[in-house]
């Protein structure tokens, strides 16, 4: 929903910091935020789903699209409680996701689709800062299935190539609440290369997911934890993870605990560009590292999708809310607590 006083405030502006609010793409309402260097585009109707984040010197677009592209039509409201509410539609990008992170389960009685709520709900939106230096604009979504109010905001500043964002969560109701917290942010070509580099914040530890998620197999030999980035193969050989493959390569679902600061970067030295993200290591401790080069020949993929996943959490693994309350990882809400969260989306010039 817009804030009708504040629509069409950008259209006397073509320069600097801008907010374009009057949009949608088919049916789904979205909104533009730019400044002379980035152009971001969020899916109100849809998740807040961040669907470009277009470097404009060089007309890269730093995330990764599917091939089924950005969808004309939003979540229908009584959609069920399977994975594919979420994949139909899918179109790669940024989301937040909670309080389900991964799989359909059932908890308390609730049931949840893959990455259910906030990813497959129309947000509210409205333009907290709209001036020539600086524009910001909020996205607040109520839950449905569970007591949950989150509001987002995204902030850009003249000539800045760093995107802030934060989001905060508040547990409406006198009853403890879990959840799953994290970012499903995605990164695909013309950004991601073979021989695109992954740099951490500190040393960590690595927890493969407990089974191959593709019926191609894995590339990792052993669910044994291991030191990033140098994990072991079915014949031993030791592969650099930290090292983008080359298109082909078995997909993996990866991890990444310990870090003792949070911040990743993946850098592409062909084009001269990198993204630098950062966020609250102690809030989101695990870092997940979903990757798909090509190899996953059956749906949803059909082998044309060449991306990953860098998607700090607070919880683990992709298996559903109830997993990570049997294992301890479950972020807790107490009765009526807000929990608050901030997120860096830099652009590097290398």
């Amino acid at each position: 929903m817009r804030a009708d006083s504040k629509v069409f405030s950008a259209r006397s502006r073509s320069s600097g910091c801008r907010i374009t609010d009057s949009i949608s793409v088919g049916e789904i309402d979205a909104v533009v935020i730019e400044n002379q260097l980035l152009r971001l585009t969020i899916l109100a109707g849809r998740g807040a789903d961040v669907v470009e984040c277009l470097y404009k010197p060089s007309d890269v677009d730093l995330i990764w699209l599917t091939e089924s592209g950005i969808p004309t039509k939003g979540v229908p409201s009584d959609y069920p409680a399977d994975v594919d509410s979420f994949l139909n539609g899918y179109p790669g990008g940024w989301q937040s996701i909670i309080p389900n992170g991964g799989a359909p389960c059932t908890v308390n009685g609730i049931a949840f689709a893959q990455h259910d709520e906030v990813a497959l709900l129309p947000w509210n939106h409205e333009i907290i800062t709209d001036k020539v230096d600086e524009v910001a604009i909020r996205f607040t979504v109520k839950t449905r299935k569970t007591p949950f109010n989150v509001r987002k905001t995204f902030r850009l500043r003249s000539g800045s190539l760093k995107c802030e964002i934060t989001e905060e969560i508040e547990n409406l109701s006198a009853t403890t609440q879990d959840a799953m917290w994290g970012f499903h942010i995605s990164f695909g070509g013309p950004f991601l290369a073979e021989g695109s580099k992954i740099t951490l914040a500190s040393s960590a530890e690595v927890i493969p997911h407990g089974s191959a998620i593709a019926n191609t197999g894995r590339r990792v030999g052993t669910t044994d934890r291991f030191e990033w980035p140098h994990g072991r193969g079915e014949d031993g050989t030791e592969i650099d993870f930290a090292t983008v493959p080359k298109q082909g390569t078995k997909s993996e679902m990866l991890y990444i605990c310990g870090l003792t600061d949070g911040w990743y970067q993946v850098t592409n030295s062909q084009i001269g560009l990198g993204v630098h993200v950062s966020w609250d290591v102690k809030l989101l401790p695990y870092l997940w590292f979903w990757q798909e080069y090509g190899s996953s020949l059956e749906y949803p993929w059909f082998g044309r999708h060449y991306n990953i996943g860098l998607e700090p959490f607070s919880s683990y693994p992709t298996n559903g809310l109830i997993e990570a309350i049997a294992n301890g990882s479950a972020l807790r809400f107490a009765p009526f607590e807000r929990k608050h969260s901030a997120v860096g989306f830099e652009v590097v010039k290398i």
